[in-house]
């Protein structure tokens, strides 16, 4: 074989090794014989790996040649996974339910009402003095408190246009009534 015959096959191996190194992304389509060298020495020779995964999780194959005897394969179970049931009481934070360790997954997740110290308050403006006396209410700071408002009920007042020309009205809670002018004023004129 001559000189230029056996560049043109070096050449034509290069060609075919570096083409087969592209298409594995191990060197650029102008790798030299040294390049394509050192590419081929960084692969990895994994053999056969052997995996288990279980419903729901992920595996990452590793980079490198694998012999083609290898598995993956899925935890038996025959559908009978062990399952968590958890309860949770809201908060005023995000909660993420995931089942604790040795569990596959969650069979059920019973979340409890909010509690009342959780409501939203934050708009409440009363204060002791315009509840009733007798009842209460939950203050903007979230404390159950008592009402201070008398309750005066029916309000049926009188005055007389002579002595009496005013009365007062107590403070507090009315449900309604009556101010009257007596006929005292027209008696006193008619007799005149």
């Amino acid at each position: 074989m001559s000189i230029a015959s056996q560049i043109t096959r070096i050449s034509d191996d290069r060609d075919t090794i570096r083409a087969k190194a592209v298409e594995l992304g191990i060197a650029d389509s102008t790798a030299n014989l040294d390049e394509l060298a050192t590419a081929i020495e960084g692969i990895v020779d994994r053999g056969a790996v052997q995996a288990q995964v279980q419903v729901g999780d992920t595996y990452t194959i590793p980079k490198g040649y694998h012999n083609g005897s290898g598995t993956v394969s899925g935890v038996q179970g025959d559908g009978q996974f062990k399952l968590q049931s958890k309860t949770v009481t809201p908060t005023k934070a995000q909660q993420n339910v995931t089942p604790d360790s040795g569990y596959y997954g969650m069979d059920s997740v019973t979340v409890n009402p909010i509690p009342p110290s959780y409501q939203d308050i934050s708009g409440t403006t009363a204060a002791a003095a315009d509840v009733l006396t007798g009842k209460s209410f939950v203050n903007s700071a979230g404390q159950t408190t008592a009402g201070t408002m008398p309750n005066n009920g029916a309000q049926n007042l009188t005055i007389d246009g002579l002595t009496v020309t005013e009365v007062a009205i107590p403070a507090g809670y009315t449900s309604g009534g009556t101010a009257s002018l007596t006929d005292d004023i027209e008696n006193a004129l008619a007799e005149i």
